[in-house]
């Protein structure tokens, strides 16, 4: 359990009153917690993480998985990646590109890497995603909308996706509540579990 707990609790520790944001969602089959951080330096690095810890109801499994990258500019929002996914299955390194904006109200982060698996020995692509869309609704209330996908592919078949999607408002002091969904699909079948639900975040 200390591979990926160690991870997850120094991005989470560093950076607590910075550019983090938090979000706990109970759906019809698993309750998660999501943190999220994403901070440009001076010098051209980016450093993005996200961290899920995850409860089943039915099996009452605690699944912890980290997503972490550093990130290097080239362009103005894009430059080279190197990451590392872990979860209580693998240790997933990557190498790829990193594209990164942020405008009032939307922010994009897009990597998509070649990928390793320690655990299977073979190399693949990933591919990590986070869509965030905040327009205005009035003076008090923004319309809140996140997608996060992750894909996995070996060079030979798919591995596993997910997706997660909220859709909610967001107050004045960066208050999230709404509605949300969670998708997963594994194999060449793509055979599909969704986990429907609320979800209560906020953003410091």
């Amino acid at each position: 359990m200390k591979k990926y707990a160690f991870p997850f609790m120094v991005f989470v520790s560093s950076y607590a009153k910075s550019q983090l944001s938090v979000q706990a969602y109970g759906g019809n089959k698993e309750a998660e917690v999501l943190g999220i951080f994403d901070k440009d330096f001076k010098n051209r690095w980016n450093y993005f993480a996200s961290g899920t810890v995850s409860y089943d109801y039915s099996s009452g499994k605690v699944t912890p998985a980290v997503y972490q990258s550093l990130n290097y500019y080239v362009g103005n929002n894009w430059g080279i990646s190197g990451g590392v996914h872990i979860s209580d299955e693998e240790v997933m390194p990557s190498l790829g590109f990193a594209y990164i904006k942020e405008t009032g109200v939307f922010s994009i982060n897009i990597f998509p890497a070649v990928t390793y698996s320690f655990d299977s020995g073979e190399s693949g692509l990933g591919l990590y995603s986070l869509l965030e869309y905040t327009p205005k609704l009035n003076e008090k209330l923004n319309f809140y909308s996140m997608v996060m996908v992750e894909s996995d592919f070996s060079f030979q078949e798919h591995q596993a996706s997910s997706e997660v999607i909220r859709l909610g408002v967001e107050n004045s002091k960066k208050m999230q509540f709404g509605i949300g969904g969670n998708m997963y699909q594994t194999g060449n079948t793509f055979e599909t579990e969704f986990n429907f639900g609320l979800f209560i975040g906020k953003k410091f």
